[in-house]
């Protein structure tokens, strides 16, 4: 019996040593581009559409990548406005996409969605993606990823 725990436990961080996860933060500021929306954004109601395309730029201002995202108001006053957001960044080494329930964009509103997954280097990216809005054309995203790393 001593044995059999004694494999299990060595096999168990064999296991773990092996699928460790490895984690990457990305920083990015999103700029707007183009958006529109489909209804009255002075009086949102259950249906209405935003749509969004964004820059993706680094600290020292270079575009790394695009984004779009799909905006649909879910819940209006008097409850919370409330959207459900589908977004996808995209960079050299890949997608990332993820979404949620957000309020709806005003300077200093934060954002918090899951990472769903993504393609090639993403493809098994899982994690939280964070989006503030700064201004009315401007957010700082941060895509915390947690991703297995296989042998």
């Amino acid at each position: 019996m001593t044995r059999l725990f004694t494999l299990v436990v060595l096999g168990i961080a064999v296991l773990s040593a092996v699928c460790e996860a490895a984690s990457k933060r990305i920083h990015v500021t999103a700029k707007v581009v183009q958006t529109t929306y489909a209804g009255n954004p002075a009086s949102p109601q259950l249906g209405d559409l935003r749509v969004t395309n964004v820059e993706l730029l680094d600290d020292s201002g270079m575009t790394v990548g695009a984004g779009g995202g799909v905006y649909t108001v879910v819940s209006v006053p008097p409850l919370d406005a409330l959207e459900q957001c589908l977004i996808t960044a995209v960079f050299v080494e890949g997608h990332i996409m993820f979404g949620g329930l957000a309020p709806s964009p005003e300077v200093g509103v934060t954002g918090r969605f899951g990472i769903l997954g993504g393609t090639d280097g993403f493809r098994e990216a899982r994690g939280e993606a964070t989006l503030v809005v700064t201004s009315a054309e401007l957010q700082d995203a941060k895509f915390d990823i947690d991703q297995p790393r296989w042998p």
